[in-house]
């Protein structure tokens, strides 16, 4: 679970931006939120808004790098300092010398503790590294600082871990993460965050539906029971769809003609590849209860697709009380369909194991009280006379509850908002 992300000096971020999904006591959407036993309440769903080029996604391009660097093994041709995605704010003379900043904090539901990791890196070596945990011991937060690292050096283990991990401070290369390699030699609380961080405990969609789809598509075949639930769930969106079956076939010429030719070696004569099919009711016929079958990727519109992915992967979440980090929540599906994809995350009985949804969108749709996103659920991305995203919560703003928050952000009340000219 995540309680908060904070970036700086990454892409469109020169200055510290921080997201939290730790919920304010407000007095609004109070079911909605996730207990926990020591740390508090925390928010289930997130939604950042913002115009285009505002940087929504670079925050989920932040993510998606902390991730990668956190799994990343630092192999010699794949340095975790060498990352296409790693840059720093371009457009101050200043930052182009001074490191990114990522750290995130989560809460590990299954020991109850809290995890505050982070680092700072250039495109040479790690600069800092840190990781803190933070526990309750009856009522009082204990915080430990397991390591402290400065460039090769590490200033600070506690003594816990001493036994576990200090023969392993010289395989730390400057340009890896320490807390992969001591995750890796299965080093207790590294491998807790490792696993936090990982797929499919956090699964982030940045963009279109073509990445998930073939992830989707398998879990979909792998689990007839969760598949069920899934088609339950399309008919429930009135998609028009009776059945959805997947199916192996062999990989013929037919399908190698379909896929790049970088990927052509990776296919011969024995391999497979998964084939969905859906019904649909047929009318004007005399005869009852006819069916006609439409190939799910040629026959079936892209935001259909889309909607199959995001709802697999959205049960899946829920089913392990995951992370879905979503980017561009609205593109090609109905903004009634994305409420109804926020509606399984806010509400208990179907998120009952705390699973959390993060997501941008440009849908001001998702902002009125027909969605029941509260104030501290509701941030907006926009830029400065510098060009440097400002991230802001709802609740900076001075806004009454009760208030009609897609009616003020088309009004520009809150900014995030494009320039238009009549």
């Amino acid at each position: 679970m995540i309680i908060e992300l904070s970036v700086k000096n990454f892409s469109s971020f020169r200055e510290l931006a921080t997201l939290s999904l730790d919920a304010e006591p407000l007095k609004t959407g109070q079911s909605s939120l996730i207990s926990t036993e020591s740390k508090g309440k925390i928010l289930p769903v997130i939604g950042i808004f913002g115009h285009n080029a505002s940087g929504k996604s670079n925050l989920i391009k932040a993510l998606i790098y902390m991730q990668w660097a956190m799994l990343n093994s630092d192999y010699l041709n794949q340095p975790t300092t060498k990352s296409p995605l790693l840059q720093p704010f371009l457009l101050n003379i200043e930052s182009h010398k001074e490191p990114s900043f990522f750290q995130i904090v989560l809460w590990d539901t299954e020991n109850k503790v809290e995890y505050r990791y982070g680092f700072e890196i250039n495109a040479e070596h790690v600069v800092s590294e840190w990781l803190e945990t933070v526990s309750k011991v009856k009522k009082n937060r204990r915080r430990q600082m397991i390591f402290l690292r400065k460039g090769q050096e590490f200033v600070k283990l506690d003594e816990s871990v001493k036994g576990s991990i200090s023969h392993l401070l010289n395989n730390v290369r400057p340009s890896a993460l320490a807390l992969t390699v001591f995750a890796q030699f299965a080093d207790p609380i590294s491998s807790e965050v490792v696993k936090l961080i990982s797929r499919p405990s956090l699964t982030i969609v940045d963009g279109g539906a073509q990445e998930p789809l073939g992830y989707a598509m398998h879990q979909y075949y792998e689990n007839p029971e969760f598949a069920l639930r899934v088609l339950q769930l399309l008919k429930k969106l009135d998609l028009s769809i009776q059945d959805l079956k997947i199916t192996r076939e062999p990989f013929t010429e037919v399908h190698l003609k379909t896929i790049p030719n970088e990927l052509k070696p990776l296919f011969g004569p024995t391999s497979e590849i998964l084939r969905a099919v859906t019904t649909h009711k047929l009318h004007g016929s005399t005869k009852k209860n006819q069916y006609v079958e439409f190939d799910f990727a040629s026959q079936e519109s892209f935001g259909t697709r889309r909607l199959f992915a995001l709802m697999t992967l959205a049960l899946q979440m829920l089913d392990i009380g995951g992370v879905f980090v979503l980017d561009e929540l609205g593109s090609s599906i109905h903004p009634f369909m994305s409420r109804e994809l926020i509606t399984l995350f806010q509400n208990p009985q179907t998120n009952p194991k705390g699973a959390q949804l993060i997501f941008c969108s440009h849908e001001t749709f998702l902002l009125s009280k027909q969605v029941g996103l509260r104030q501290d659920q509701i941030w907006f991305t926009e830029k400065n006379a510098q060009e440097e995203t400002v991230l802001r919560s709802l609740l900076e703003y001075n806004i009454r509850s009760e208030c009609e928050f897609e009616k003020n952000y088309r009004e520009g009340r809150f900014g995030a908002v494009p320039v238009t000219w009549n």
